[in-house]
């Protein structure tokens, strides 16, 4: 996993081999990393996405799971999700591995987002989109227990009634 010195832009790039979900090898090269550091993470966060493996940190799992959902969602719905997710979902997770996400890691999480204060609808919301990211990695990419199946959802579906 070598990262190269661009003498002439004076930047680092990322130039590797990697399997395919399909088993063919492909070339790829990506310039204009400031740090060496920058284009190493960069590799590693490529490779577990362009063969499936489940075996990433959610930050890149998030990366692919916005593509693939590309076809079925609106704009604005693609928008909103993305900034729930990176609001309040990757702050926590970011950099944790996908198969190492434990239902006691979204318990935990679950009782830092009720101590904010936020409303109960407003938790469900938040706490439907990382189960769909968790579902997404089951059905998509071979996740083997969804940490979201095991744990009780926080929040509720529907607002209280105001007293007229």
């Amino acid at each position: 996993m070598p990262a190269y010195k661009d003498e002439k832009r004076n930047t680092w790039l990322s130039l590797f081999y990697y399997e395919d979900w399909q088993g063919n090898k492909k070339k790829k090269q990506k310039r204009g990393f400031k740090t060496k550091k920058e284009a190493l993470e960069w590799e590693n966060n490529f490779k577990p996405s362009a063969n499936a493996n489940i075996d990433m940190t959610m930050g890149a799992f998030v990366e692919i799971y916005f593509p693939d959902k590309k076809g079925e969602l609106k704009e604005r719905s693609i928008k909103d999700k993305r900034y729930v997710i990176e609001a309040h979902i990757l702050s926590h997770f970011q950099n944790k591995k996908m198969i190492e996400i434990t239902p006691s890691n979204i318990i935990q999480w679950q009782n830092f987002m009720v101590e904010k204060g936020y409303a109960l609808t407003y938790l469900r919301m938040v706490q439907n989109q990382i189960t769909a990211l968790f579902t997404h990695a089951s059905s998509v990419y071979n996740l083997s227990n969804s940490p979201c199946k095991r744990v009780k959802k926080m929040g509720k579906t529907d607002a209280d009634k105001l007293d007229l």
